[in-house]
């Protein structure tokens, strides 16, 4: 299982503050599109098939509060 970037961390405490792809991006000033792609990436990194899922397993490693 792969460790996540700083970065991928940061979205994935958006994720579970329920943030969406476009929301992610207008905090971090990036395209909806590359906010997607970090998504995208949390979900492979941690073998998980959804936001809810990925969130989930963020708490469960304790990678956010």
């Amino acid at each position: 299982m792969k460790s996540l970037t700083p970065r991928e961390r940061f979205v994935l405490r958006l994720v579970c503050d329920g943030f969406t792809n476009r929301e992610i991006g207008h905090q971090m000033f990036i395209a909806e599109t590359t906010a997607r792609g970090h998504v995208n990436s949390i979900l492979r990194k941690l073998d998980v098939r959804n936001r809810a899922a990925a969130a989930a397993e963020g708490i469960r490693r304790q990678w956010v509060a």
